[in-house]
């Protein structure tokens, strides 16, 4: 016997509504769903480029940033080692009277300078300053000099001299450690900082390094008794020449 059912009655009008809303819905869905990911994204790409690596691998073996314009994969025959703590102030009077001797020396094809940020000052700041500071320069060297280019890090390492916080305080927050990156060049470095993403490498480095005070400037591995800019530039130039 048929099923005399009967479906029921639907107005035109009312059904059309209906799929206007889901096609509405179903669109407001799609957008949620690109939005979330460009999102997700944005947030990804400006954390951190720095990767899940422990290390940094721009560095030499010895866990120093290596500037220098010799050719790539040549040591030149003078490498002037700088041993640093950017909470250290007579690191930062170095920079200020030996600043223009080094950067032309940097110029130099026959001369390498050899960074090696440590940590040795912690006590000296509520924060750890010492190692945050480090290991946020860690982050913009991996970051920007995959190249072999340096500039952006060295732009970073000056203005953290410049904005030097004092002994004995909180010294500058992570926000503003990823701030003076941005400025320096390195945009994408806010995870690194705030994770600390390479502290167990400064660790690593203040270990190897074992200097007992900083700034400690060595040639060619020798210790430098530091007199004046003259004589740094002689004692250099005069390796170089060997």
């Amino acid at each position: 016997m048929a099923d005399k059912r009967r479906s029921p009655i639907v107005d035109p009008r009312v059904a059309e509504r209906r799929r206007s809303l889901f096609i509405k819905i179903g669109a407001a869905v799609v957008l949620i769903a690109v939005a979330l990911g460009l999102g997700l994204w944005a947030i990804l790409s400006n954390e951190s480029s720095t990767g899940d690596a422990a290390q940094v691998t721009v560095a030499t073996d010895t866990n120093a940033y290596r500037v220098t314009n010799a050719a790539a994969g040549s040591t030149p025959p003078a490498v002037l080692t700088i041993v640093e703590d950017f909470q250290c102030p007579a690191c930062k009077q170095f920079e200020t009277q030996f600043g223009p001797v080094l950067s032309e020396l940097r110029n130099n094809p026959a001369v390498a300078l050899d960074y090696t940020p440590i940590a040795i000052l912690d006590r000296m700041s509520t924060t750890e300053y010492s190692s945050r500071a480090a290991n946020a320069s860690a982050c913009v060297a991996q970051s920007t000099a995959g190249g072999g280019d340096f500039s952006t890090w060295l732009a970073f390492h000056n203005a953290l001299y410049a904005q030097q916080p004092e002994e004995g305080g909180a010294g500058l927050a992570d926000a503003q450690l990823n701030s003076i990156a941005n400025e320096a060049g390195a945009q994408n470095v806010r995870q690194c900082i705030d994770d600390r993403q390479f502290g167990d490498w400064v660790t690593e480095t203040t270990q190897k390094t074992a200097a007992s005070q900083t700034p400690t400037v060595k040639l060619n591995g020798q210790e430098l008794q530091l007199t004046t800019p003259d004589a740094l530039r002689d004692a250099v130039l005069q390796a170089a020449a060997k």
